[in-house]
């Protein structure tokens, strides 16, 4: 429930800055020439850059967010350390990192390919992972179709003057697929 909140908003926020930018940009986009539209294209490609925002600030709190001692354990092998971290935050309700500490390594086999192959290639595993996928196939195109269809059928009227500008990128079949 949460993502689709989160997706809706982000959508919304999306249409926003479009509608922002169109707006800034008026006046250039009504005497560009229409059969060019330099413009639009300036007004795509910020979009799309202020678009990589949010995901740079996400990888910035995923690099610098310290690690939980389940992945200390698991994965950098260090049984100590997590242990110490367990112990911080039960005691202190804190977390700090001992540089000098000892580091205890534990010997546990590495996930492979060939494991992910095992794993998955079971019938209960494997269509887990197909539903999944799936699931978030459909998703993403239903969202993306959604867009783009309000996108192509938008149209554009200028209050300042009793010309249209229209922009009308659907399709339009030609006289021998009508036939």
């Amino acid at each position: 429930m949460l993502k689709s909140f989160v997706l809706s908003i982000s959508l919304l926020a999306g249409a926003l800055v479009g509608l922002i930018l169109v707006a800034a940009y008026k006046n250039s986009i009504l005497h560009d020439d229409p059969n060019v539209l330099h413009h639009v294209d300036y007004i795509w490609r910020i979009l799309i850059g202020l678009g990589c925002i949010p995901g740079c600030i996400a990888l910035y709190f995923r690099l610098t967010i310290p690690e939980t001692p389940r992945f200390t354990m698991d994965i950098e092998r260090n049984v100590l350390q997590a242990s110490e971290d367990i112990q911080n935050v039960l005691t202190t309700g804190g977390f700090e990192t001992n540089p000098d500490a000892v580091v205890q390594r534990a010997e546990a086999p590495r996930a492979s390919w060939a494991d992910f192959r095992r794993h998955f290639s079971k019938w209960e595993n494997g269509k887990v992972l197909l539903g999944t996928a799936y699931s978030w196939f459909a998703l993403d195109v239903r969202a993306f179709v959604f867009l783009f269809t309000s996108l192509l059928n938008m149209n554009y009227r200028s209050p300042s003057t009793d010309s249209d500008l229209t922009i009308r990128l659907s399709y339009k079949p030609s006289v021998s697929a009508r036939q």
